[in-house]
């Protein structure tokens, strides 16, 4: 019997659709034609989530151009590097860079697959896509006891955002994204079962009864059965848009916390993820658990979060190899006496 995707029926129907597909961008002959294309696919489909990053890296590139009309034979190395100095120029940092790039680099791939143009392979080489890990964004374990012990019950924006902040730690590190969809068939006998928005992996995690004790908080507050925390009530698009509104004010009342206890890192929907991994790496746990309890699709993904950790114990280190070196007491008495006369060694 033959599967399902070798079905010929099957086969014939997405042939049909994909040509359709093409006949109606058959005359999406510009950047913007072809991206608002993608978009409009993107939203139909519910990904939400990159159709708007496609939007906003189409609007910032067309801006950089001011050339609604600009055409895929105007991509070229050179131009693109001119716009990525524009943009560090203008203050954005790095990583928001990257993430412009790296949706340019999808728009092209796309257009260069549907044959809509051709395109140099090495044309986004010379432009930043990675990670910049020089912000740290993991806080230590005292700083979630902190957290845990002030009292924000005459607060309870920050309170909820705090708790929200907590559950993120105590389950692995899950993203906002995902902690605010969760609904209450995703828990069964003390153990959460969800799948990752950002790549559809299913994860299971056991609720510890810190987690369970908030759930519980919030039992009664939820908004409804769609999910366990009163911040989306609905789906689809207008979901999407809640969600956007909902994290914007979550980064904001982190900060606060953030300036209310005196933190030195500043609290953002990152930061307790990337917590929980230097902990759990400061612990003792090999990366390919930490990876496998994150979600990542590779470790490679997780040694981007492990480069990110504050750099004390290599510091220390450094230390004690120049200390070989610089530190007269590792010598013999006559060997620092020789240095001395010497005037090579100065004691202060």
């Amino acid at each position: 019997m033959l599967s399902y995707c070798n079905n010929p029926k099957y086969i014939n129907i997405m042939n049909k659709q994909l040509k359709e597909k093409m006949n109606c961008i058959v005359n999406a002959v510009t950047f913007r034609e072809f991206t608002l294309f993608l978009i409009k696919d993107l939203t139909t489909s519910g990904r939400y989530g990159t159709a708007h990053a496609y939007s906003s890296a189409m609007n910032r590139l067309l801006r950089f151009a001011s050339n609604p009309d600009l055409g895929f034979d105007s991509f070229t190395p050179e131009f693109l590097k001119c716009y990525e100095q524009h943009l560090l120029s203008a203050g954005r940092k790095r990583n928001t860079v990257s993430l412009y790039m790296r949706m340019l680099r999808a728009i092209c791939n796309r257009a260069v697959r549907l044959q809509i143009t051709s395109l140099p392979e090495e044309l986004f080489a010379d432009v930043f896509t990675g990670t910049d890990t020089s912000e740290k964004r993991a806080v230590a374990p005292s700083c979630i006891s902190l957290l845990r012990e002030v009292d924000l019950s005459n607060r309870p924006r920050l309170e909820l955002a705090r708790d929200i902040f907590l559950l993120s730690f105590y389950l692995r590190g899950i993203s906002f994204v995902d902690l605010i969809h969760l609904r209450s068939t995703d828990i069964t006998n003390g153990v959460l079962r969800y799948r990752r928005s950002k790549t559809g992996r299913l994860l299971t995690v056991k609720l510890e009864p810190c987690a369970r004790a908030i759930f519980k908080k919030y039992a009664c507050t939820t908004s409804g059965p769609l999910y366990l925390f009163p911040v989306i009530k609905t789906s689809g698009f207008l979901g999407y848009r809640q969600y956007q509104i909902a994290l914007r004010g979550y980064n904001a009342h982190l900060a606060e916390l953030s300036r209310l206890l005196g933190l030195k890192v500043r609290l953002t929907s990152y930061v307790a993820r990337h917590s929980w991994a230097t902990a759990a790496y400061h612990q003792g746990i090999p990366v390919s658990i930490i990876s496998e309890s994150l979600g990542h699709a590779s470790e490679k993904i997780t040694y981007t979060y492990l480069a990110s950790f504050d750099n004390r114990t290599l510091t220390k280190a450094n230390r004690k190899v120049i200390d070989l070196v610089i530190r007269p007491h590792t010598y013999g008495k006559s060997t620092v006496s020789f240095f001395q006369k010497s005037g090579l060694v100065t004691i202060t």
